[in-house]
């Protein structure tokens, strides 16, 4: 039977009800696009950074990882290291007074102290900066300074990766809450379709058949996005760092060959073995090109960079700030194309699942109900 709609129900009542799902739906979807987009407005432009302590918040959840508090960029971090390290402090008092992290005889950071203050990826590049200036004697303020920038470019880009972004996972967000939205509005309008889809009848066909397309199309969208956010990439430092890291140790006067070893001694992981292995080859006679084989198109800037200073002998400072430069601006473009190509692919999920489970959960049940009423009265 249909039930009858409260005296003060009308058609603004009906409104109110949509529009406090749609709020319920989005309200999270818009704290990210807010979050993110403060994330990139707090990047803190180059410049000194007065000698005082930096008081950091804890960033580690109970059971859960590390992550850098949100406040307190990665470069404002390390520069206030780079001043007191100026000031004549030796590392171990300028990581201690500033951040509170140990320092091990070598003058090293702890790795793990340090992942809780900036984050484990921040933390590695950090420490890949100190190994390779007491490695190939750079000053190490200069390093971890050239390194924070790099550093500061990389966060920026996630900030703008996740502001494109968000857009589209608020769009995912409202198409998974699209059939339980439809059943609200049937509800309101005073059909019963719960009763319809437990029934046991076509009702609850209706709805076990529209589950399983929600199911699929909130799996598909989970992963589209997955993808788009980049979360696929190989592991290992950013571009950019490598490029400074190399930069710092050319600058120290080590040859190429020497601080291709030392950069992949402080990075460690694949990437310092493929570094290593390069100048290794290098120094045993191998062509460039030969050297180079079986690098992963990732470090192609780097190869790139460094091709003319080891074949036509050219000085290779101005080619590692260039491909920096191009690391930088291929990032932004890949955004742009990520969040475009995003909101293009979500049709197919949209079509495809998402709405034959709202006719199947959010209007099946609703036009049971009322047939059922209309019979029944």
């Amino acid at each position: 039977m249909v039930r009858d709609l409260p005296a003060d129900l009308g058609p603004a009542g009906v409104g109110v009800l949509v529009a406090g799902a749609a709020w319920l739906v989005l309200a999270r979807g818009g704290r990210r696009l807010r979050r993110a987009a403060e994330e990139t407005r707090s990047i803190v432009p180059a410049g000194p950074v007065a000698p005082p302590r930096l008081q950091l918040r804890p960033t580690a959840r109970a059971g859960g990882p590390a992550r850098r508090a949100s406040g307190e960029p990665v470069r404002v971090v390390v520069l206030q290291v780079v001043a007191l390290l100026r000031a004549g402090a030796p590392p171990g008092a300028a990581w201690a007074r500033a951040v509170g992290v140990p320092v091990a005889p070598t003058g090293v950071p702890d790795a793990g102290a340090l992942a809780r203050v900036l984050g484990p990826a921040h933390a590695r590049a950090v420490v890949a900066a100190t190994r390779l200036a007491l490695d190939v004697g750079a000053p190490l303020g200069d390093v971890l300074e050239s390194v924070a920038g790099a550093l500061a470019n990389e966060q920026e880009a996630r900030g703008e990766r996740a502001a494109a972004l968000a857009g589209p996972r608020s769009t995912v967000r409202v198409l998974t809450w699209l059939p339980a939205v439809g059943a609200l509005l049937g509800w309101a309008l005073g059909a019963d379709p719960l009763s319809t889809a437990t029934d046991g009848g076509i009702g609850t066909a209706s709805v076990v058949l529209g589950g399983a397309f929600l199911a699929a199309g909130h799996l598909w969208t989970r992963r589209l996005v997955a993808l788009a956010a980049g979360r696929d990439r190989e592991d290992g430092l950013d571009v950019q760092v490598l490029l400074e890291l190399l930069a710092a140790a050319t600058r120290a006067g080590s040859g190429l060959p020497r601080a291709l070893q030392a950069t992949g001694a402080a990075v460690g992981g694949a990437d310092g073995t493929v570094l290593a292995r390069a100048a290794d080859a290098l120094v045993l006679g191998a062509r460039w090109d030969t050297a180079w084989q079986g690098a992963p198109a990732r470090l192609d800037p780097v190869r790139q960079a460094l091709r003319g200073a080891w074949v036509d002998g050219a000085a290779p400072g101005g080619a590692l700030r260039a491909a920096g430069e191009g690391a930088r601006q291929e990032g932004r473009a890949a955004t742009r194309t990520a969040a475009a190509r995003l909101a293009v692919r979500l049709v197919l999920p949209l079509g495809a699942c998402y709405l034959p489970a709202f006719v199947l959960v959010g209007i099946v049940p609703v036009l049971l109900a009322l047939g059922v009423g209309l019979l029944a009265g």
